[in-house]
């Protein structure tokens, strides 16, 4: 997966169709997050960093925002977006969400979410568990990403993209990970976009 997203980070800003397919659904998400001026926020994945200006837009120079990723490469991208930005509320950590230590990352933060990763996580179900983990009691957890659609017809229209994500992004269209999100929020709310291709949801959850 490293190497994989290695090699992706030079062209993953425009090779993942970002325009047509996930940028109203990336907004929504951040959106269902009800972020204020001041948040703590954890990235999960947060790869080259395009989920920032929204989060930024948000919280404020007050605010704290951590993502963690596993491909130095990929954070190399958002850390010039951040120098370009000129941001310096941004924190960048190299890892796995899985073995993620809180205490060490500054404490529990308000909301944690992650875009695009847990289809393509290996370990995707504990880095669900870490992103709960993550929150303080009360704090918010959004998730954005791609999968087969619920009804048949959106399937076969979503077989050709489906094919190229896996092959290229390596990402498993069947996993539909904003499930375990409806399953542990008590206030879960989901919103679909592209013909049901993609899926932005965000809630709190009941054990926090």
């Amino acid at each position: 997966m490293r190497r994989r997203y290695g090699w992706l980070a030079s062209i993953y800003d425009w090779a993942n169709l970002e325009g047509l397919l996930y940028a109203d659904a990336r907004a929504c998400a951040i959106e269902l997050l009800g972020l204020r001026p001041g948040a703590r926020v954890l990235d999960v994945a947060c790869g080259t960093g395009a989920n920032f200006a929204l989060i930024e837009a948000r919280i404020g120079p007050s605010g704290e925002l951590v993502g963690i990723d596993l491909t130095q490469r990929m954070l190399d991208r958002a850390r010039g977006r951040i120098a370009s930005e000129g941001w310096r509320n941004v924190r960048l950590r190299e890892g796995d969400v899985c073995e993620l230590d809180v205490g060490d990352a500054g404490g529990p933060f308000d909301a944690a979410l992650c875009t695009l990763g847990l289809s393509v996580i290996p370990q995707w179900q504990r880095a669900w568990e870490a992103m709960k983990a993550a929150v303080r009691p009360g704090g918010r957890l959004a998730i954005m990403d791609a999968g087969y659609p619920e009804d048949r017809a959106g399937i076969t229209l979503a077989r050709p993209v489906a094919w190229a994500l896996s092959r290229v992004f390596a990402a498993d269209c069947s996993r539909r990970p904003w499930r375990l999100l409806q399953r542990d929020a008590r206030d879960a709310r989901t919103e679909r976009f592209a013909l049901g291709w993609v899926t932005a949801a965000a809630g709190t959850p009941a054990t926090a």
